[in-house]
């Protein structure tokens, strides 16, 4: 027996803001059904412009179980779905089916809903109540391979898991991230049943297979997809932007890339300086400035790296030879080079030099 029972609220008519489509278009269906049941359905599905109420919510507001509460929630839809050749449903499920057709018949639960009702409450109940109307489109549980998501009743699981092994297998063999075109280059190689576009789709909705924000493709536990670190975060910007950059401009672009841990805070200068002047992957190429050392930078003082240079070189060098080869590894004025060069290098010739001997 269920306790604390609250008064069964007055049958009073639900208004439903006309603004949007499916809004409207649920409301001229719902005139039709009765009060308590137009009012429990629209309470389960945020059409009053709230959080969507559980069964069990609904069930203590009008003193039934949950199962009651359920019971009379599927009667209105089956009501609803008797509708299905009146105009205006058909224009509702259209756009839900084009949707759907658009992404290459399966999309994240969540981008439908954006897709079609984004940032309207009301709306988006009222688009979720047309698509448990509808036979031709159902919604899938999320599994360790794929997220949660809207499918049409026709697609084919076993292609899309075809699709996403064969991903998976180019990644792995490369070890490096791809952009769409670099990924479908090799994928269209042995796969010729989907085009580009149905390869992205089909990856969109992938545990296993995700983009980074700079539109990469890569495995979902790679630093290069999903960078935890202040470190990893800075050596994605880097590696992307391909340039020498300052500190202060990684942090910038850590943030402005959506890459911070959290909305309300702000990547800090002197953190990210902190953190690369600790990591051998990054090179400290000028004041502030830095480098990866994949791209072929040194560490060391001017004279450390001048002193390589010229032990490398089975001759001596001229100055600007010289200037050449460390410009390429550092970021360094001409002067502090030519200062070196004239205190600890020996000159054999009118401006050559080679190491003292």
């Amino acid at each position: 027996m269920i306790q604390n029972k609250k008064k069964t609220p007055s049958p009073e008519i639900i208004k439903i803001d006309k603004s949007s489509f499916f809004v409207f278009t649920l409301e001229q269906f719902l005139k039709k059904i009765p009060v308590r049941s137009r009012n429990i359905l629209s309470a389960r599905f945020g059409l009053l412009g709230k959080s969507a109420e559980t069964l069990e919510e609904i069930g203590q507001t009008y003193a039934v179980t949950r199962e009651r509460v359920r019971q009379i929630i599927m009667s209105a839809l089956g009501f609803l779905a008797e509708e299905r050749e009146h105009p205006l449903f058909k224009e509702a499920a259209k756009r839900i089916v084009s949707a759907l057709e658009e992404k290459g018949g399966i999309v994240r639960t969540e981008v439908l809903l954006d897709m079609l009702a984004p940032e309207d409450t009301k709306e988006r109940g009222a688009l979720l109540v047309f698509i448990e109307c509808l036979s031709s489109v159902k919604e899938t549980k999320a599994t360790k391979e794929c997220e949660k998501s809207y499918i049409l009743k026709d697609f084919s699981f076993q292609l899309w898991e075809k699709v996403k092994n064969e991903a998976i297998r180019i990644l792995k063999t490369g070890n490096q991230a791809l952009s769409s075109s670099e990924l479908f280059l090799q994928f269209q190689l042995k796969n010729e049943t989907v085009d580009e576009q149905t390869m992205v789709h089909f990856l969109a909705v992938s545990k296993e297979v995700k983009q980074n924000v700079f539109g990469k493709w890569g495995l979902s536990q790679w630093s290069d997809i999903k960078p935890r670190g202040t470190r990893e975060k800075a050596y994605l910007v880097l590696k992307t932007t391909g340039k020498l950059l300052h500190f202060r401009e990684i942090a910038s672009l850590i943030d402005s890339y959506g890459l911070k841990s959290t909305k309300k805070t702000q990547s800090h200068p002197q953190t990210v300086h902190n953190e690369l002047i600790k990591d051998n992957r990054f090179i400290l190429v000028g004041r502030g400035t830095y480098a990866l050392a994949e791209w072929g930078y040194k560490k060391g003082t001017v004279r450390e790296v001048l002193d390589e240079i010229l032990r490398k070189s089975d001759k001596p060098l001229s100055r600007e030879e010289i200037l050449s080869q460390i410009l390429k590894i550092r970021q360094v004025k001409k002067s502090t080079v030519i200062i070196n060069l004239n205190s600890f290098f020996q000159r054999v010739g009118k401006d050559v030099y080679t190491v003292k001997k």
